[in-house]
């Protein structure tokens, strides 16, 4: 019962992470071919640090449902937002200690990788799954 209840926001969580894999993988095609590995490198390093804590947010947001665990499920949703928010920093400061990082890839990356859930949000969440 609780997994049929949480079934519907993993398949979408899932589905956006695949949808957000594919740009992350055209964006560093892109900066790989035009302006080299270093570039392909720190845009894939950009999307990498968007998806992870994502990731884990999601792992958390996600672990119970149920009118009978609300208490639960709302610590848990908190301690997925605060562990997403320290992981993205960490994760921010160790690709700055690169010393061949390029910030805009890494930047434009996140950035587009970050936006691109909104849509995906909007247009999965109308899709069955």
């Amino acid at each position: 019962m609780i997994a049929s209840l949480t079934a519907p926001g993993r398949a979408l969580a899932k589905h956006i992470f695949i949808c957000q894999m594919i740009i992350i993988i055209a964006l560093s095609v892109f900066f790989a071919v035009f302006f080299g590995q270093n570039s392909a490198l720190s845009s894939l390093l950009g999307g990498v640090i968007c998806m992870l804590p994502s990731a884990i947010f999601a792992y958390f947001a996600f672990r119970y449902a149920g009118a009978s665990k609300n208490k639960l499920v709302v610590q848990q949703f908190n301690k997925g937002s605060k562990l997403k928010f320290f992981a993205t920093i960490l994760l921010f400061i160790v690709a700055y200690q690169w010393k061949d990082i390029q910030p805009l890839p890494l930047m434009l990356s996140y950035v587009v990788t970050l936006v691109s859930q909104w849509p995906a949000i909007l247009f999965l969440g109308r899709v069955k799954h």
